[in-house]
């Protein structure tokens, strides 16, 4: 069966769309989601996913074609084992991409159609990269990541918002600070990689879940025994000890209690964090619950720029890190 277990179902209370781009078949079955949102930008690259809600239909497919035309030439085509594919964007104009769900002896059970932008890389950015290389003093920092932040991820830092709103932009630039140093820390390759390797666990149970779970994961590096613990019916928040290899121990107790939660709720947790939108999306969940219990009252804008930025920092720890007892 090509049908994932990852690709079988959506987050408790979410829809395709709350992941990303989003085509859903009319009658509900399947849903072809795009990492990125249109518009994509010529030669960065993209990934699609197809979710396969319906057991019936789940059970008929064996395999996927792909197929992908720009501005309206010859279409190129692909096919995948599973329900993933990444392609890379190669003229400004529009591209047209086509999954079609086979069964054993290729016959489509199902197809679906997306049709996105394609422009170039953002012109504002370009221009300031060109400056900090001519002008003397501090420059741009990391182009590649100044790039993915500004060109792939911009629309979804923009959309983050409080579930308590407030006034100020400190909880957007607090996202965009955390998005922008996980981005630094692991290559969109890394995290990939990373990513399969959790999906392996959960579809093929190839690897220990509790020992993949320790990696940073997604955009925003988010740590998935953390992660759970801001969540409905998941685990009950738990501090590690500051000492290090106390911490570990601990850690390791909680990543045990991790796996061993149901099933649906691994794969809910996973694909959270995979996509994008919904991996910037949680991050901003995460530093508001721990906003709220360690600096409860206090304004975004506050924890950024008073006390010298050290409540900043104390969070930004408790996301890498913990949450720790203090």
């Amino acid at each position: 069966m090509s049908v994932r277990k990852t690709e079988s179902r959506f987050p408790e209370t979410l829809q395709a769309a709350d992941l990303g781009q989003a085509i859903v078949s009319a009658d509900g079955k399947c849903a072809l989601i795009s990492f990125i949102v249109s518009p994509l930008v010529i030669d960065r690259e993209n990934t699609y996913v197809v979710f396969i809600t319906d057991p019936v239909l789940s059970g008929a497919v064996n395999s996927f074609a792909w197929s992908i035309a720009e501005n309206n030439g010859a279409a190129t085509t692909h096919s995948s084992e599973y329900g993933e594919f990444l392609y890379r964007p190669q003229a400004i104009g529009q591209l047209s991409l086509t999954v079609k769900l086979l069964d054993s002896s290729d016959s489509e059970q199902a197809s679906l159609t997306m049709t996105q932008d394609i422009v170039p890389l953002n012109a504002e950015l370009e221009n300031l990269i060109i400056e900090s290389c001519n002008e003397p003093g501090p420059g741009i920092g990391n182009i590649e990541v100044a790039r993915e932040l500004i060109n792939d991820h911009n629309p979804f830092y923009q959309a983050v918002t409080l579930q308590s709103p407030e006034e100020g932009n400190g909880f957007k630039r607090f996202v965009y600070n955390i998005a922008s140093d996980g981005a630094l820390q692991q290559t969109p390759q890394q995290r990939r990689i990373k990513l399969n390797e959790l999906a392996d666990s959960l579809n093929n149970e190839s690897g220990d879940f509790a020992t993949i779970a320790a990696n940073l994961t997604g955009i925003c590096g988010i740590r998935l025994v953390l992660h759970s613990m801001v969540l409905p019916q998941m685990l009950p928040w738990t501090e590690l000890p500051e000492n290090t290899s106390q911490r570990a121990a601990a850690e390791e107790r909680l990543r045990q209690d991790l796996a061993a939660l149901d099933e649906n709720k691994r794969i809910d947790l996973f694909n959270l964090v995979r996509f994008p939108k919904s991996n910037i999306k949680q991050c901003g969940r995460i530093l508001e619950a721990l906003r709220d219990r360690y600096f409860n009252g206090t304004n975004f804008n506050d924890i950024l720029t008073g006390m010298s930025g050290t409540r900043a920092h104390w969070i930004t720890r408790h996301y890498r890190e913990g949450p720790l007892i203090h």
